[in-house]
């Protein structure tokens, strides 16, 4: 079987994170598109170079920036692809691994979540992946539920279940998306309950949760914000990522009109992370981020 490879070319001065989102935004599978000669559409390099032209509208400079295709066996490409994932430390206590790599925990409070990254968006190299690892890391204590929107590969549901959370639901519009993240969660032993569903947000979902994370883009989180109070318990957490460092003041200012402020913001290859609490909860509890 032929494979085809779409490269994007771009001087050292731009992101390349940005260039791999905008792949995922086309459908693509990973950091390239993977389609085979039958079905393998030409007119992907025209959504792609579109997709490309709208960055400068988030503040992204893509000059510069080309586009390039060629062919690749299915051998040379499953080999590939593979060279370039490996055991990702989050912090002393999480690793993701893999799912083809015999890793060996280097101590004994280390946790492993496996993963294909393969499938779906959100393996832990990303920016913003990694630095939600992190904040959910950071925030969880005793929580007991969890909302995680915009779920990808499931990583963060996974993670969360593996500090404790018994309660988690995931979602994702993309229904690639929510197929590999029930597959994803098969191979990480206790989480076989988690819910994962095919849902645009928190749209026509009941209930409220103790945490809320979103990785998504600044256009979508806009439009989210609002309905975040409602799907809040009280002292909650929420973990807003998926935000370009030009754009975080945009989402703080939208949050602080819904009545939360950000306690703590991370900052990683040009991209911010935010964790968020009601402003009110804030003040009563002076400012303490744990629980």
């Amino acid at each position: 079987m032929i494979w085809k490879k779409i490269s994007v070319l771009f001087p050292s001065t731009i992101n390349e994170e940005i260039i791999s989102d905008t792949f995922m935004k086309i459908g693509a599978q990973g950091t390239e598109i993977v389609d085979d000669e039958n079905t393998y559409k030409p007119e992907l390099i025209n959504e792609l170079q579109t997709e490309i032209n709208k960055l400068p509208e988030y503040g992204f400079n893509i000059d510069g920036v080309e586009i390039e295709e060629s062919s690749v066996d299915e051998s040379s490409w499953e080999n590939e692809w593979k060279q370039y994932y490996h055991p990702v430390h989050i912090s002393h206590y999480l690793t993701v691994v893999p799912k083809w790599v015999d890793y060996v925990p280097e101590n004994i409070d280390e946790h492993i979540i496996v993963m294909d990254p393969g499938k779906s968006f959100g393996t832990g190299t990303h920016p913003t992946t990694f630095s939600c690892m992190q904040a959910l890391e950071m925030i969880l204590g005793n929580a007991e539920s969890l909302y995680d929107v915009g779920t990808g590969s499931g990583i963060l549901s996974i993670q969360a279940r593996q500090l404790g959370v018994n309660n988690i639901k995931a979602f994702d519009l993309a229904s690639e998306a929510v197929t590999a993240a029930k597959e994803n969660i098969k191979l990480n032993p206790g989480c076989e309950d988690i819910e994962v569903y095919e849902n645009s947000l928190l749209d026509g979902v009941e209930g409220k949760v103790d945490v809320i994370v979103a990785n998504i883009l600044v256009d979508v989180l806009q439009q989210f914000i609002p309905d975040i109070e409602s799907h809040l318990n009280s002292k909650g957490f929420v973990i807003l990522s998926g935000i370009i460092n030009e754009k975080e003041k945009l989402v703080t200012d939208l949050m602080k009109e819904q009545g939360f402020s950000a306690i703590e913001v991370l900052h990683l290859k040009g991209w911010s992370t935010l964790i968020c609490k009601r402003t009110k909860d804030i003040e009563e509890q002076n400012g303490a981020i744990l629980r």
